[in-house]
């Protein structure tokens, strides 16, 4: 364990959820952990609004999931860890690109559980952040490897659980983003928790950056179970091969079945992605490469309501709203943006970090201009 998570560790509990407290039969079946301090807020966000001609606009503010470290992760990580834990398994492996969030909220939560953690990355454009994220992975001790194709990586995971000293079963395998049927609970859980928020003002709309998938499919999953109609605009902000609308209807399809096996009144839903439209338009040229919209609706947010986004995933997704409210698409609905990205500090210590333990090839990404 870290010095850092010696200084931050927090009891190892397991609370209620919005999905367990909707349906009662899943609380002795499911084995979320807790890392979150939920409900997130939802919070009017009045001069964005009317900077874009909005008529009502509120922020799910799931920026603040958790008070170390927070964003979207942190929602899938409690089952995953959960189920872990459950097994027996005394690691974690899992996929990411080199600025992942996903892979450092994985390596922060497996050190503050006492588990180990494997990251197996692939390469990306330089952003702004990637030289701090792999400080922070070096100040937690994560153990990096590195696959020069996302197709080579299974291979590599194979290779370490293989290697493992305590034995291939107690190396668990966390898929990129966390998104797995189990890991899209999390966002199930959201979805009912939002609910419950919004009981007279539910949002017409909402608009979320679309990766891997799982957040999307938790919340059309969730949003249906609470029997709410509201639409999903789901940004992509991935390759194409790796978010597809028939990867979030397979996704969402099998949480719902993992959820009816356990508790039969959890009905099946036909049709999960008619609420659910996954726009391709604010990608841009590649993954990481920022665009003239994502980086003036970034500013913006930033003007208006003293928000931090980043320029991956929610700044295309804020882009994909300022867009559509400026060309009059959303007059008179109640619009929400789902705010996916960590707004919780870094510790000091990563900036005393030299990285000087990071293998050879991540340390070049110390080095590489902090550009946007």
């Amino acid at each position: 364990m870290s010095a850092a998570s010696r200084a931050i560790r927090p009891a190892n509990t397991v609370t209620g959820s919005a999905l367990e407290t909707v349906f009662p039969a899943l609380r002795d079946s499911l084995r979320r952990i807790a890392l979150t301090e939920l409900p997130t807020p939802v919070a009017p966000a009045a001069a964005l609004a009317a900077e874009t001609g909005l008529e009502s606009l509120h922020i799910k503010r799931d920026d603040q999931t958790a008070p170390v470290y927070g964003g979207n992760k942190v929602r899938k990580l409690e089952y995953l860890f959960g189920d872990a834990i459950h097994r027996g398994c005394d690691a974690v492996v899992t996929f990411g690109a080199v600025g992942s969030n996903h892979a450092l909220a994985t390596a922060i939560y497996a050190d503050r559980l006492g588990l180990g953690c494997h990251v197996i990355m692939t390469d990306q454009p330089v952003t702004p952040y990637i030289a701090r994220t792999l400080r922070y992975h070096a100040l937690l001790g994560t153990h990096l490897e590195y696959a020069d194709s996302h197709g080579r990586a299974p291979a590599i995971a194979d290779r370490l659980a293989s290697r493992h000293p305590t034995g291939a079963g107690r190396l668990y395998r966390i898929p990129g983003g966390g998104s797995s049927p189990l890991g899209a609970l999390g966002y199930v859980n959201a979805a009912l928790e939002l609910a419950a928020q919004c009981t007279d003002t539910a949002p017409d709309v909402i608009y979320v950056p679309c990766g891997t998938m799982g957040t999307v499919a938790g919340l059309a999953l969730g949003l249906r179970l609470a029997g709410m109609q509201t639409r999903i605009e789901a940004v992509r902000v991935v390759p194409e091969q790796v978010a597809t609308s028939s990867g979030i209807e397979a996704l969402c399809r099998a949480a719902n079945l993992r959820l009816h096996e356990i508790d039969a009144t959890i009905p099946l839903i036909g049709d999960p992605l008619n609420t659910v439209r996954l726009r391709e338009e604010f990608f841009g040229t590649g993954y990481a490469e920022t665009t003239p919209g994502c980086r003036q609706a970034v500013a913006l947010i930033r003007s208006t309501e003293s928000l931090v986004l980043e320029t991956t995933y929610t700044g295309k997704a804020l882009a994909a709203l300022v867009h559509d409210a400026r060309d009059g698409r959303l007059n008179g609905r109640r619009v929400m943006f789902w705010n996916t990205y960590n707004a919780r500090p870094y510790p000091a210590a990563v900036d005393d970090e030299d990285g000087s333990t990071l293998p050879q090839w991540a340390r070049r990404y110390l080095r590489e201009p902090q550009v946007m």
